[in-house]
């Protein structure tokens, strides 16, 4: 037996890197594991390991999300832990169909809103686990052109983008008082540059003896879904607590962040 055995576990970004090895790993620790992913064929694909039921979503569209948190609060009547692991740089360019930036959707708007929608099953005792990345703590956020994206290499965008979901996160810790926790999973040796593009493989291809395993990547997911120690809000790198940006500590800026996302899901709710 373990901290696990029966916990209902959501992990989106399920079908490949770390969201599959993780999946993996929570469904040996007896927890029934609920995959999300964007390809039919390969959540299907790790939905048989897991011997559970298949959803999917595009988090370039905003309808899809909300149709995914329908699906599972239906199919639910509570969420243990919510794992939000999707992300990426998505290939597409220019705006999304619901006229949002494409890596700030992906990374930011999408989540929100799968946890807004999600938060009655979660209120009962349940937690949420967010795959954040390192390159957070190199980003800044202006109030005047918080959405410049001219200029700005997709990296740049994407460090961005989780800097402003940590924000928004620990808003909703506070208002809604239930466990939250992020980490970064390391340099991954995984799929991840299959969003950006020819060059991104190459480097890969070059650094790749650096690069830890999904494996190793999932390994703080897993703890933090398992551990008795309450999440406060706190990031947390290789199953320590760690240093991030100094802005995930500002409230005044993370409730202006809160209401300016809230215009773009708001109707959605």
């Amino acid at each position: 037996m373990t901290l696990l055995q029966g916990k209902i576990i959501v992990v989106t970004g399920a079908s490949s890197g770390v969201g599959a090895a993780a999946a993996k790993k929570l469904f040996e620790c007896g927890a029934q594991v609920i995959p999300v992913g964007r390809s039919i064929q390969r959540t299907e694909k790790i939905a048989k390991e897991l011997g559970a039921k298949p959803y999917t979503a595009d988090f370039t569209d905003l309808n899809s999300v909300r149709n995914l948190a329908n699906q599972l609060l239906n199919d639910f009547s509570r969420i243990d832990v919510l794992a939000n692991n999707a992300g990426g740089i998505p290939v597409e360019s220019g705006l999304t169909v619901d006229y949002n930036e494409p890596i700030f959707q992906v990374n930011t708007l999408s989540p929100f809103l799968l946890t807004l929608m999600l938060t009655p099953h979660l209120k009962k005792n349940g937690r949420i686990v967010n795959t954040s990345s390192r390159s957070h703590k190199g980003a800044s956020i202006n109030k005047s052109d918080w959405q410049k994206t001219n200029g700005l290499r997709a990296h740049a965008i994407y460090a961005r983008s989780k800097l402003i979901t940590g924000m928004l996160f620990r808003e909703y810790h506070r208002r809604y008082s239930i466990e939250f926790a992020d980490f970064h999973p390391g340099l991954i040796s995984s799929d991840f540059g299959r969003y950006m593009g020819f060059y991104a493989n190459i480097l890969k291809v070059v650094f790749s003896p650096f690069l830890a395993t999904p494996e190793k990547g999932a390994e703080t997911l897993v703890y933090l879904a398992e551990t008795s120690t309450k999440l406060n809000g706190d990031y947390y790198v290789r199953k320590q607590k760690a240093q991030g940006n100094r802005m995930l500590d500002d409230p005044a800026l993370s409730a202006w962040l809160w209401e300016e996302c809230m215009q773009r899901i708001g109707k959605l709710l």
